[in-house]
């Protein structure tokens, strides 16, 4: 880092109806510096960014860019002015080319028209300072022809094309598999030693201590400190972050599993996955594991009716399932809770009890009508069990944040009283304090009776809160680990173990 401060946000407060966002933060970014941002959903970090990026302006308080005060009427203001936000929903042109994408709002132009000899060969440059990876993409290509991955490389040489200076980034890697966000890690370091000021923000601990050189601490709106990441530890941020000693992230694990609940023998969907055996038992938690790509959505989606099996039987309780869709599985007492809560599990735009009860809205109706006190009284009920933080039960569900979101999003399904729940990445995207809530949430439910299925990206996560886990890699089952064995190391291996021999669908 050069110690010269490129950015500083000073004394920055934010109000919207109700809530105060942001309590008088001050923050500096220096050249070459990357900067975490962390705190509990709704701490002010986001609030922060987007003041700094010019989407919406503070109510009080001043930004100054290499000294000079600035004041930013829109993003592409901000953009013009050298500060970039690769944002964790990329806003991409899907039917744009990659050169358009990255110079889109200043395309080059020569004689009224634009100039895609100078397009592209500027946008070949840009792509050129990520390596490999970046030479790999066709400037030309239509963006919707990428990878998530790629496209993000995209969306930082947009924000590459204006002489950028300051960087944002915002859970960059939520939709990486482990390969994808290592490359990542290595471009961001890359533009930081070139001088470029970086803010990650993140809930995965272990990424801003590997890639981060600093760590500021938000809490309800507030600053509560900034600290050298080589100066501190996990612990200590954490409960910084929530306020308290959090204690364990996860909780004891299961101490003898009980019956056989579901049994699925041979399952197959070409070419996603084949002949996939595995069971679950009461009392524990059971993990579907490997890399992203693997299959183990596939499966689950499969198992509980959303998509169509090709062949492979599925019993519950002993009892041989007929699931043609998912309303099938979920009468019989099989849910699936997604991994993507805004596209796929949650209407945004509608209340916290109209999202409660849409699932079984006819259990909630009496001769065509919602009954309100049962549909009200039900929410209630679950929202206190899973201690979700609301204003009213009118309130639309997205303006909650993102832990809330996903605690009301299992609460829809527990109120179909499930035998089994799948549970697709549930934990992405929130906070610490949230996520141990959920963890502990889920050996409750466990120890109560319901059978868990947990899919989850991060390994630690796996291993904390699964009793056994199911290794799955192209489509296959390829082993099985409980107890003292379930480890990082040996998912890894008998990961690798199978990928050498190059065994495919």
């Amino acid at each position: 880092m050069s110690g010269e401060i490129v950015l500083r946000a000073e004394n920055i407060k934010k109000h919207f109806t109700g809530t105060y966002a942001l309590r008088g933060v001050t923050v500096e970014l220096k050249k070459g510096e990357i900067h975490a941002l962390v705190g509990e959903n709704g701490a002010g970090k986001s609030t922060l960014m987007n003041i700094i990026s010019g989407v919406f302006p503070a109510d009080e308080g001043a930004i100054y860019l290499e000294g000079e005060q600035v004041h930013f009427r829109n993003p592409n203001d901000a953009q013009m002015s050298g500060i970039g936000f690769v944002h964790q929903e990329l806003a991409l042109c899907q039917d744009l080319s990659v050169g358009n994408n990255i110079f889109i709002g200043h395309l080059p132009t020569k004689k009224g028209m634009v100039d895609n000899d100078y397009l592209y060969q500027k946008s070949r440059k840009i792509l050129d300072q990520f390596g490999e990876s970046g030479k790999s993409i066709d400037p030309v290509v239509m963006v919707s022809s990428l990878s998530v991955a790629q496209q993000q490389m995209v969306e930082i040489a947009k924000a590459l094309s204006s002489d950028c200076k300051v960087l944002i980034f915002d859970e960059p890697t939520s939709s990486l598999n482990e390969d994808e966000a290592e490359g990542l890690f290595e471009i961001i370091r890359r533009l930081a030693a070139q001088g470029i000021g970086i803010f990650y923000i993140s809930h995965k601990m272990d990424e801003i201590f590997n890639i981060c050189h600093t760590i500021t601490i938000m809490r309800d709106g507030s600053k509560i400190e900034t600290v050298n990441v080589k100066d501190t530890n996990t612990e200590y941020v954490v409960s910084n972050m929530v306020g308290k000693e959090l204690g364990n992230l996860y909780p004891d694990k299961s101490v003898a599993a009980g019956e056989e609940v579901l049994r699925v023998e041979k399952l197959t969907r070409e070419p996603w996955f084949l002949d996939v055996s595995f069971s679950t038992y009461r009392g524990e938690i059971l993990g579907l594991c490997g890399l992203v790509g693997a299959g183990r959505t596939e499966i689950a989606r499969a198992v509980c009716g959303i998509d169509k099996k090709q062949s492979g039987d599925i019993y519950l309780e002993g009892k041989k399932l007929c699931v043609h869709n998912c309303k099938d599985a979920s009468k019989v007492g099989i849910c699936y809770l997604t991994e993507d809560r805004k596209k796929d599990g949650l209407f945004l735009d509608m209340t916290l009890v109209e999202n409660m009860i849409a699932p079984q809205i006819h259990a909630f109706s009496h001769h065509g009508f919602v009954t309100v006190r049962s549909a009200e009284m039900t929410t209630s009920r679950y929202k206190e069990m899973l201690n979700v933080k609301y204003s009213s039960l009118g309130q639309n569900i997205g303006s909650l944040s993102g832990g809330n979101q996903q605690k009301l999003m299992l609460a829809k399904l527990l109120a179909m009283k499930p035998k089994v729940l799948f549970l697709d990445e549930p934990t992405r995207g929130i906070d610490v304090g949230a996520k141990a809530e959920i963890h502990q949430l889920l050996r409750r439910l466990s120890n109560e009776g319901i059978s868990i299925v947990v899919i989850s990206s991060e390994m630690p996560e796996t291993v904390g809160i699964c009793d056994r886990v199911v290794v799955i890699n192209v489509g296959k089952v390829v082993g099985e680990i409980s107890g003292k064995e379930l480890t990082q190391t040996r998912i890894v291996s008998t990961i690798s173990e199978f990928s050498e021999k190059g065994e495919k669908v």
